[in-house]
């Protein structure tokens, strides 16, 4: 999948796959990324686009964001 992390405070760019020029892959649900990330999309459908809204204590729990980077 293509995502643009931004914060939410004022827009920042935080990381982005589009740079890459390719799709960031990952497996839903064991923790490779962001808890929320393996929540929300988990219920989405193939094709479609998405915006979360993710607190940083709800993406990243316990473990910190470290340093506000990429997911």
């Amino acid at each position: 999948m293509h995502y643009h992390g931004t914060l939410a405070s004022n827009g920042k760019k935080l990381d982005t796959s589009c740079d890459c020029g390719r799709p960031f892959q990952f497996t839903i649900g064991i923790g490779q990324v962001i808890h929320r990330w393996d929540k929300g999309v988990a219920q989405m459908s193939l094709g479609e686009k998405a915006v979360l809204r993710i607190t940083s204590d709800y993406g990243y729990r316990a473990r910190g964001g470290g340093g506000g980077s990429s997911p």
